[in-house]
């Protein structure tokens, strides 16, 4: 039962609509996009490790409350290159790699407002952002 706003009660009324709460989750984590997507860290309430076979699976939440696991893979040759030329400063193991694929996430479902098709992202190339992390990334440390 539920008292209504002039005192009486009244039964509570059933929905079928799920809400998630992440409170569990005290140490990982939560990007909150504008529009309202949530994107959580799930490897790091586990202690996991992060970057395994060169993606990242983030749990993501849509403004409904509806929950999805996205992939973000980075490719071999990006990988490669970029410890090439950041002189081993981001191997494959690198937070960076966190960093670089979070904000891509970030950005895919703040242009589109909904989850990728395939559930999953290539990143490929690095963005503009991207680089100029990578060109502090570690210096100062």
């Amino acid at each position: 039962m539920v008292e209504d706003h002039r005192g009486r009660e009244s039964a509570a009324q059933p929905t079928d609509r799920t809400v998630h709460s992440y409170d569990d989750d005290e140490i990982s984590i939560h990007f909150l996009t504008e529009n309202g997507f949530v994107i959580v860290r799930p490897w790091e309430a586990k202690n996991a490790v992060a970057l395994a076979e060169g993606g990242l699976r983030f749990r993501v939440q849509d403004p409904d409350g509806i929950e999805r696991e996205i992939s973000m893979v980075i490719s071999n040759r990006l990988l490669r290159e970029t410890e090439l030329r950041t002189r081993g400063r981001i191997d494959a193991a690198s937070q960076f790699w966190i960093s670089c694929a979070e904000r891509r996430l970030a950005n895919r479902l703040m242009e589109h407002g909904e989850f990728p098709a395939a559930g999953e992202i290539v990143i490929e190339t690095l963005e503009r952002e991207d680089v100029l992390l990578s060109l502090r990334w570690g210096k100062y440390e």
